[in-house]
């Protein structure tokens, strides 16, 4: 079993990185940057594919199949399935805004409709501190 010790340490990796993302998902950094995690899964592929180019037998190949699903599955998901849509709520110059209700400075809901055909309107939007 130790002659398959690159199909191992390559499965070993690509689950690895993903216990690692799973587990720190929380994380702005982990969640909002994946290369990472896709590097060790290309990493993973790679020990696999020349374990398998070297020895072409079933544990080498199903390393190489696993890793590279893995591969292809989280650049799947980072990159086509979790990107952030366009803004189609862009206002231009002019443009009316759209309605929504936030809290003033004393908790109080107030919404935008509240003052539709008065005199002009500033919004300022600041971080609040409790």
């Amino acid at each position: 079993m130790t002659r398959y010790w690159p199909a191992m340490l390559s499965v070993a990796l690509s689950l690895g990185a993903v216990a690692a993302y799973v587990s720190l998902l929380r994380a702005p950094v982990v969640r909002n940057h994946p290369a990472l995690y896709l590097a060790a899964f290309a990493l993973a592929t790679a020990i696999a594919a020349i374990a398998s180019w070297r020895a072409a037998r079933w544990p080498n190949l199903a390393a190489l199949v696993i890793s590279a699903a893995l591969l292809l599955v989280g650049g799947y998901f980072n990159f086509v399935l979790a990107r952030i849509p366009t803004a189609a709520t862009t206002l231009r110059v002019g443009e009316p805004a759209p309605d929504f209700t936030l809290p003033d400075a004393a908790g109080v809901p107030v919404a935008l409709t509240s003052f539709r055909n008065q005199t002009p309107v500033v919004l300022v939007f600041y971080r609040g501190y409790w």
